[in-house]
C-alpha cells in the first residue's frame, strides 16, 4: 500500500534523516521515534521544523505501532505496511550550526523572562517542579554561579549535570530539558566565538535517562534543535531587549519541557553576561525564579 502525503509543501526532512533502517520505540499522538542504530529520527505530524525530524504533514492515517519496522531514505519512508513518499520535501537543518555575532539582551530582558516562565511555571497543572528543585537550586549557586564569576571548570565538568540528567517527570526528564536548553546555547555563543565547546558522549548518557532524551541531549549539544528553540536563542542573543513572542512558542510546549528548555537557555545567558560584565543578572533572575 502506497500513500502519498497530502500536501508535499507541508513536508521537511531533518538534515539527519539520512537513509537507516530502524523500529519505532514511542509512538504519541502526534509523533513517532525511530531507532536507528544509537540514534533517533522523530516522525512529526506538524509543522515544526527539526535536524532530527521528518515532518509528515496529515500524512499518515493508519495508527503505527511500537516495534513497527521503518526504512528511511532520501525520498520515502516506509513502514511495514505504509509506505510515504517525501522525495520532494525540503532539507532543513539548523541555524545555530552558523555562525553569528551574539550579543547578550539586557539583564532587565532576561529578569522579566525568567519571571515570566516563573509565572507559568506556577499556572502549570504539574505545579512548580524543576523551577523548585533543590538540584536545580545546587547546580544554580555552584556551577552556574562559578561561570557567571568567570570560571568555567564547573560548567564543562559531566559529573555538575549528573544530578539534573534524568530527573523529573515527562517523557523527557525535566532536568533534561534545562541541560538541553543550557547547552544548545553555550555551545552556539562558543561556536561564534571559536571556544571550546561542552559535548557529552552518548555512552556517558546512557543509564542515566531515557534513550531517547540522551540522543536528545546529544543533538541539542551540537546545535541540532528544532526552529523555534534556535528562533528564542537568536534572538535573546542578537541583544533584543524583547523576546516574549519567541519565549512563549517554547514554552507553551509539552507539561514544562518547554518551560525547562527556556529556563535553561535564559539562566546560562545571564551567567555569560555577568561573565563579560561583572553585572549580576544571574543573581537577579534566581531572585525572580525563587521569589526570594
Amino acid at each position: 500500500m502506497n500513500q502519498r502525503a497530502s500536501s508535499v509543501g507541508e513536508l521537511a526532512v531533518g538534515v539527519l534523516a539520512r537513509e537507516a533502517e530502524g523500529e519505532l520505540t514511542r509512538v504519541f499522538e502526534r509523533s513517532a521515534y525511530v531507532k536507528a542504530g544509537d540514534e533517533f529520527i522523530v516522525l512529526l505530524w506538524g509543522g515544526l521544523r527539526s535536524p532530527i525530524t521528518i515532518n509528515l504533514g496529515r500524512a499518515v492515517a493508519k495508527p503505527l505501532k511500537v516495534g513497527e519496522r521503518c526504512a528511511l531514505s532520501t525520498g520515502r519512508v516506509a513502514f511495514d505496511s505504509l509506505t510515504i513518499d517525501v522525495g520532494r520535501a525540503q532539507v532543513y537543518n539548523s541555524v545555530l550550526r552558523e555562525r553569528r555575532d551574539t550579543r547578550n539582551p539586557p539583564a532587565s530582558s532576561l529578569v522579566r523572562g525568567v519571571s515570566f516562565l516563573r509565572a507559568l511555571y506556577d499556572a502549570s497543572p504539574s505545579g512548580l517542579s524543576l523551577a523548585s528543585d533543590v538540584e536545580l537550586r545546587r547546580f544554580a549557586l555552584k556551577t552556574l554561579s562559578s561561570l557567571a564569576a568567570g570560571r568555567e571548570d564547573s560548567i564543562r565538568s559531566f559529573d555538575s549535570y549528573l544530578a539534573l540528567i534524568g530527573r523529573g517527570e515527562g517523557f523527557t526528564p525535566a532536568g533534561d530539558d534545562f541541560v538541553g536548553g543550557l547547552l544548545s546555547t553555550y555551545n552556539y555563543i562558543a561556536r561564534c566565538n571559536g571556544s571550546r565547546e561542552i559535548l557529552f558522549p552518548l555512552r556517558r548518557l546512557r543509564h542515566r535517562t531515557i534513550p531517547e532524551s540522551a540522543a536528545l541531549l546529544t543533538y541539542a549539544s551540537k546545535g541540532y534543535v528544532d526552529e523555534g528553540v534556535a528562533s528564542l536563542v537568536l534572538k535573546t542573543l542578537s541583544g533584543s531587549s524583547e523576546f516574549t513572542d519567541e519565549l512563549l512558542t517554547v514554552a507553551r510546549r509539552g507539561h514544562t519541557s518547554g518551560l525547562d528548555m527556556s529556563l535553561g537557555i535564559l539562566l546560562v545567558e545571564a551567567a555569560l553576561s555577568d561573565s563579560a560584565s561583572g553585572g549580576r543578572a544571574l543573581e537577579r533572575c534566581l531572585q525572580a525564579l525563587w521569589h526570594r
